[in-house]
């Protein structure tokens, strides 16, 4: 213990340089042993109570090393399931002892006095006074304690302004190069996991399976001819990171480092065939026509379409051992768009309809809570299912949070994404030439309106730590080039 303790004084005290290696290092370092261990809780716990003494040491006497520690964890940690002491997360762990030392020295210092605009503050007070009623309702109609603190926590990320607001700097190289790995890293771990199904070395459902499905919080779905769709939450991030690569490259199309980014992650977006991500990019690039070389953005546009198109038959072609290129599904997941009880996914979300339209009419204005939960008999098994997850995520947010609640959080995201835009294409006499992090990040944050019709985007962590950093760069604006 003695030499670990030096150890940690000899890190925060050196200077170093965070590199991209680390970020990939880290990445798989977390899930091979999250996967070494999940079926041995004591090792698991033990590795889990390392990194959480090591994260308040290094609290207690680097503020600044642990921000970046919180940041690199919520890019490179996945769903963060991956290791538990006590019954919670190490990012809940990570996130509590972060949120109480920094709240402590701000008190003792007296120099928390955040300067938000009047329409942000104003807006999210209003949020806050809804949330509070949301899981005092959750708490009446009895709904699971774990439930309701497990959604509170996700909307409470934004209270993570604050100490960014303290913390990161424009531009952030380390950041950078953070997302870089959580792009790669992603890449890797969806191709390793298709490789592994489609050449037959697992099979459904193994160990990996249930890891994968259990602690990474991902879903693997045998598609047919030794095709696999891998999904995983936190692919939520890679639709606004396509649009705001493609918002660069617009600008610089001969860079190689965008392109070689931008194909990763397409492929990434490929195997997790969801329908609404795509819609969702749709929507994004429209955005990016305003103010935009309509010929690079047709160019670009154009490319990205081919691109995942090519990724998909090819990587058919080959899974199937050249017995297909995949039109038939590629078929049938268009056609699910209109005909949605041609398959399973669609036909489990008609079937929750009936319980979330009974829980809306129940309290329609403010909601019956957070921790909500759903009902449906499950179209193929015919047993009677609960679970959490709406697939509707603006429904989910009604029944929740009600129409009131659920209109204070829209036009909340809505006023940051309007303060963005202002900022984005504020520069008069220059038609042509919009911040590409700023349109970017405005595409991105449209489409994520646009997948949050099926999927919890606007209210699941990722993407709200998504609009947390507009938010910071709409309160930096002077300091964004």
């Amino acid at each position: 213990m003695l030499r670990k303790g030096l150890y940690l004084k000899r890190l925060l005290r050196a200077r170093y340089e965070f590199t991209l290696w680390h970020a990939l290092l880290i990445y798989a370092f977390v899930r091979v042993s999250s996967f070494l261990t999940w079926n041995n809780e004591f090792a698991n716990q033990l590795i889990a109570a390392i990194l959480v003494a090591a994260f308040g040491y290094i609290c207690v006497k680097k503020m600044s090393l642990a921000w970046l520690i919180l940041v690199a964890e919520f890019f490179l940690n996945g769903a963060g399931h991956f290791f538990e002491l006590f019954g919670l997360l190490t990012r809940t762990w990570f996130l509590g002892i972060f949120g109480i030392i920094w709240l402590a020295q701000k008190i003792k210092q007296d120099k928390f006095n955040p300067r938000l605009q009047r329409n942000i503050r104003v807006s999210m007070m209003l949020v806050g006074f809804f949330l509070i009623i949301s899981i005092i309702n959750g708490l009446i109609n009895q709904h699971a304690g774990i439930l309701v603190a497990q959604d509170a926590i996700l909307y409470l990320f934004f209270l993570l302004l604050f100490p960014a607001l303290e913390f990161l700097k424009f531009p952030d190289v380390t950041l950078d190069k953070i997302a870089k790995g959580y792009i790669l890293g992603s890449t890797v771990f969806s191709a390793v996991t298709f490789f592994i199904y489609s050449n037959g070395i697992g099979f459904l459902p193994d160990v990996y399976y249930h890891w994968f499905r259990n602690i990474a919080a991902g879903k693997i779905t045998d598609l047919g001819s030794n095709f696999f769709r891998i999904v995983l939450p936190e692919h939520l991030l890679l639709v606004p990171a396509i649009l705001i690569i493609a918002a660069y490259l617009m600008k610089d199309l001969k860079s190689k480092a965008l392109w070689f980014y931008i194909f990763c992650a397409l492929f990434v977006i490929m195997l997790n065939f969801s329908r609404i991500y795509f819609v969702g990019l749709a929507v994004g690039f429209i955005i990016l026509t305003f103010k935009q070389n309509l010929k690079r953005w047709f160019m670009v546009s154009a490319i990205v379409v081919v691109s995942i198109f090519i990724m998909f038959i090819s990587t058919h072609f080959i899974a199937s051992r050249g017995q297909s290129i995949g039109l038939e599904l590629l078929g049938l997941r268009i056609g699910g768009v209109t005909a949605p009880t041609d398959e399973l996914s669609g036909a489990i979300r008609l079937a929750l309809l009936p319980d979330i339209w009974r829980t809306i009419k129940l309290n329609p204005w403010l909601g019956s809570g957070l921790g909500t939960t759903v009902s449906f008999i499950h179209p193929v098994t015919k047993v009677l299912e609960t679970r959490t997850q709406f697939d509707w995520g603006y429904l989910e947010m009604l029944a929740e949070l009600g129409i009131l609640g659920a209109s204070a959080y829209a036009i909340f995201l809505l006023i940051i994404l309007y303060s963005l835009a202002r900022h984005a294409y504020q520069a008069k006499g220059q038609a042509n030439a919009p911040n590409p992090l700023l349109s970017g990040l405005l595409a991105g944050g449209a489409a994520l309106f646009v997948i949050n019709l099926t999927t919890p985007a606007l209210f699941q962590g990722f993407g709200v730590l998504y609009f947390v950093f507009i938010l910071w760069l709409v309160l930096n604006e002077k300091k964004v080039v």
